[in-house]
């Protein structure tokens, strides 16, 4: 980490090829923006670059704590070379298969190659078109980027593929939320709640704020009752606590559904 005082140390200047990105920092741990980008590194006084210690590589930087990592450039192009090239000699070998696609996809995006990289996407959508691992995959990257029509279009490919698979329903489940349509979530819903590899409380929660939004008080309880009954622990979530209150309220609900938290309740 560059350090000064009173102005003099060192310092980073400048910023380039910046790329942005969600994901939890090594160092304080809190989901945040993450960015990398090069820049130069130098000796400053009175915060003015006076002499250049050499260019680096930022890996990380947390938009919360501002810490990250930080390597030579040089180093970092060549480990980017060696793996860009690694993964364009495996796709070559491995044409056909789709796994390979995604994978250089992945490569490229880390060493920020964005424009390959969608070139790409495109090629391996339409390539793999009745493929739904390969439009799953691809919705979820181009997602991450935040092409909502471009993912809206491989999900929706998906979907039509395996409209019964339980990442489809999931899919058209948190579509129907956004779209404010809590009764059609839960129907696409129903088909993860009873099984232990599907089941995923945060659908479940979802859908109870959702309820809870459209003024379905009860729909809404019955939910956040099946969540606790689950999950206990997240009977102590002050969050659900106030949300399962505002519900009881609504409802003229005199016992609460919620687990005591101490002496008094």
């Amino acid at each position: 980490m560059p350090t000064t005082i009173n102005g003099i140390g060192t310092q980073y200047y400048g910023k380039k090829n910046p790329r942005s990105y969600d994901g939890v920092c090594d160092s304080c741990q809190r989901p945040t923006k993450l960015t990398d980008y090069e820049t130069g590194y130098y000796f400053v006084v009175l915060f003015i670059p006076i002499i250049p210690l050499g260019k680096k590589q930022i890996l990380g930087d947390c938009a919360s704590c501002r810490r990250h990592r930080a390597m030579p450039l040089r180093e970092w192009e060549r480990i980017r070379e060696e793996s860009l090239d690694s993964g364009l000699s495996d796709l070559a070998d491995n044409m056909h298969d789709p796994s390979k696609a995604i994978e250089l996809l992945d490569r490229m995006t880390v060493f920020n190659q964005m424009d390959e990289a969608y070139d790409l996407a495109t090629a391996t959508a339409k390539q793999h078109a009745d493929d739904f691992d390969t439009q799953l995959a691809l919705g979820s990257w181009y997602e991450r980027q935040g092409q909502t029509a471009l993912s809206d279009k491989c999900f929706a490919t998906a979907i039509e593929l395996q409209p019964n698979h339980p990442a489809s329903k999931r899919i058209q489940g948190v579509d129907a939320i956004s779209a404010g349509r809590p009764k059609d979530a839960a129907e696409h819903f129903d088909a993860l709640r009873n099984n232990v590899e599907t089941y995923d409380p945060s659908l479940f929660y979802m859908l109870a704020m959702a309820y809870q939004s459209k003024q379905m008080h009860g729909e809404a309880l019955d939910e956040f009752q099946d969540l606790i009954q689950r999950n206990p622990g997240i009977g102590k979530d002050k969050t659900l606590r106030k949300a399962v209150k505002q519900s009881e309220k609504a409802v003229g609900k005199t016992e609460s559904i919620l687990p005591k938290k101490g002496l008094f309740g």
